[in-house]
């Protein structure tokens, strides 16, 4: 990559607003306004940071996430993080590519380990001075370099481990630091297939590896300080396929929960060829709770306000799938229950099933849903709510239109309920 792309001008500043910034910053819808946010970010880099720039911490999902509090210090990490990911070459996963690709490795009828791990406390572990010596030997410029170091520092400073979370950098950095452990993964000789999302990594092997050994061989490629997370581990043994059906233990991944299982086609089967290797995928144990958690306070906002409206539009968006503009590429995505989670599958006792006894239970007011009920529908309101269906949502895509209006009226109930 040629020197002067990596530089700070405001030409190269500017080419980082994106298309969700004019709805975030109102203010540079004015040309003369954008410009000189632009020049000010500009001269914030030549500055380097000096003084830092006032990091924010707030709490999320039981983690520190980092913000950043003006305009031009975004663009300016923006960039930085734009000259590390371009000098690295290290483009970021792509969730449902791994899924896809993943599920022909678990769908092989051949034995199999696979190993489910994840990096304990993963940026928080890392070590700023090692981070620096990385992204200094792959080539970055100086201005680059000296820029990540301010905001490195100014992290310590307030006595923070690690590198910060939530940042445009934190990603790059982080791909940055994993390139012995991804190198590690593409060439051992037991590997068959290997994804990492950051942090989370699913390895599957040929089966025939000591166990201990390889995770103690995966676990030395980590960068210095880190280790994986043994609560969160998994390791997973599915032997070739035979007449003596099985059935595994499930793991989960991307937010999802994959079992295998072998089903004879003839009862009993004969030999190997009358078994199939299926793979159920489901929800998550996390994501599962979080549509029962929806549904439950749509129905408890039904019973505060008696909007059945509002309670149907709730469960129709729950159920169905939408056409939803996406600030951050300045244009519509699909969304929805297929669309978010294409790879589920809805053999019976399913997340999908799961979902729709849990929407019949608070229907019809079943005792183990009566605190989030607590009210009785009428026959037209309880047989319009019934023909709703997760399965049939997501089996054959069906769609619903939402104004903007409406879907923040909808979701409004999942942040004050």
């Amino acid at each position: 990559m040629r020197k002067f792309k990596q530089a700070f001008t405001s030409g190269e500043l500017e080419n980082h607003i994106r298309a969700s910034d004019y709805r975030q910053f109102r203010t540079i819808l004015s040309t003369a306004t954008r410009e000189s946010l632009v020049a000010d970010a500009s001269t914030l880099a030549k500055t380097l940071f000096s003084p830092p720039v006032g990091l924010k911490y707030h709490n999320r999902k039981e983690r520190e996430i980092c913000t950043l509090p003006t305009f031009p210090a975004i663009l300016v990490l923006r960039k930085v993080a734009y000259n590390i990911s371009s000098v690295s070459e290290k483009v970021p996963s792509d969730r449902n590519r791994i899924i896809t690709v993943l599920l022909g490795a678990l769908q092989e009828e051949v034995r199999y380990r696979v190993y489910r791990l994840d990096i304990r406390k993963f940026f928080d572990s890392l070590q700023p001075t090692l981070v620096e010596e990385q992204v200094a030997s792959i080539g970055v410029s100086q201005d680059t370099r000296l820029l990540l170091s301010a905001v490195l520092n100014e992290h310590g400073s307030y006595g923070r481990p690690g590198i910060p979370t939530g940042l445009s950098v934190s990603s790059p950095l982080a791909e940055v630091m994993m390139i012995r452990f991804d190198h590690f993964l593409r060439t051992d000789p037991a590997v068959t297939f290997a994804a990492r999302f950051v942090d989370d990594i699913v390895v599957v092997t040929t089966g025939r590896e000591d166990p201990a050994s390889f995770r103690a061989r995966l676990e030395a490629q980590l960068p210095h300080g880190t280790c994986f997370n043994a609560k969160k581990s998994v390791t997973l043994d599915i032997s070739e396929k035979s007449t003596a059906l099985q059935v595994s233990s499930g793991f989960e991944y991307l937010g999802y929960r994959f079992r295998v299982r072998d089903t004879a086609n003839s009862s009993p089967p004969k030999n190997p060829k009358d078994v199939t290797r299926t793979v159920d995928v489901g929800l998550s144990d996390a994501s599962l709770r979080r549509y029962q958690t929806k549904l439950c306070k749509a129905f408890r906002a039904f019973a505060k306000d008696n909007g059945f409206d509002d309670l149907l539009h709730r469960v129709l968006y729950l159920t169905s799938n939408y056409r939803l503009y996406d600030p951050r590429v300045g244009r519509k995505r699909l969304a929805g229950i297929y669309h978010n989670h294409p790879f589920l599958t809805d053999e019976p006792g399913s997340s999908l099933h799961l979902l729709d006894q849990t929407l019949a239970d608070l229907i019809h007011g079943s005792r183990q849903f009566r605190a989030a009920n607590s009210t009785i529908l009428n026959s037209q309101q309880s047989a319009l709510l019934a023909r709703r269906s997760f399965v049939q949502g997501h089996r054959s895509k069906q769609y619903y239109s939402f104004s903007v209006k409406t879907l923040a009226k909808i979701k409004r109930c999942w942040f004050d309920g």
